[in-house]
């Protein structure tokens, strides 16, 4: 899905574009339900274990049946907005909607330590390794981590890095790192460090982020 960006004065938006975002709604929620129907017709076979194709079945199954009856809502949203929604910034704050069909959560500058915008994410967990492509990296405090249930942190993205910060990501346009990173100054306090970085690596088999701007 394509990414575009615009701003004004008081406020950036970074935002899917709204038939990218209405095509790749629609297609998961099938690729759901053709999983489910295979699974359900394995289950059917001799010699396999069919409680857990049912059950595999079920899920997937809902999971399609959910995805493609909120896109009427969603494809509607999307139109009026203009896109589906990633990030926004205002003098306030950020607006951060971390995956598409997350919920949107409104996080205010006095709960954020810093913002980091790299070309390349990396994660490195035990036995493998992620390239997560331009991210905004934005890094909570402590107060607002805790202050949010798991349940919450699940639904709105929140986790922590290598390096146990707790932060959010979303991905943004590319050949747009100058013009971001400066409206972003523009709108955070001088509390908040705003920089960009070429390579960010979270590293959870070494506890440790590491960065790169070469």
């Amino acid at each position: 899905m394509r990414l575009e960006l615009r701003h004004s004065d008081t406020e950036l938006v970074i935002y899917r574009e709204k038939l990218g975002a209405i095509a790749y709604c629609f297609t998961l929620g099938v690729a759901c339900v053709v999983v489910a129907v295979g699974a359900y017709f394995l289950s059917n076979q001799a010699g396999v274990p069919k409680p857990f194709f049912i059950g595999f079945s079920l899920i997937f199954g809902l999971a399609g049946a959910a995805f493609l009856l909120r896109l009427p809502a969603e494809s509607k949203k999307f139109a009026v907005e203009g896109g589906a929604h990633v990030l926004s910034a205002d003098s306030w704050g950020l607006w951060i909607t971390a995956n598409l069909g997350a919920r949107k959560q409104r996080v205010l500058w006095t709960s954020i330590k810093e913002v980091v915008l790299a070309k390349r994410f990396k994660t490195i967990h035990l036995g493998e390794s992620s390239c997560l492509g331009r991210a905004v990296i934005v890094f909570l405090t402590n107060d607002e981590y805790d202050s949010l249930s798991f349940l919450d942190r699940r639904n709105v993205g929140i986790s922590r890095s290598g390096d146990d910060r707790p932060f959010l990501h979303v991905p943004y346009p590319e050949r747009q790192e100058e013009l971001l990173i400066g409206v972003l100054r523009k709108f955070a306090p001088e509390s908040v460090r705003v920089r960009s970085e070429q390579v960010a690596v979270f590293d959870f088999k070494k506890h440790a982020d590491s960065y790169l701007n070469a």
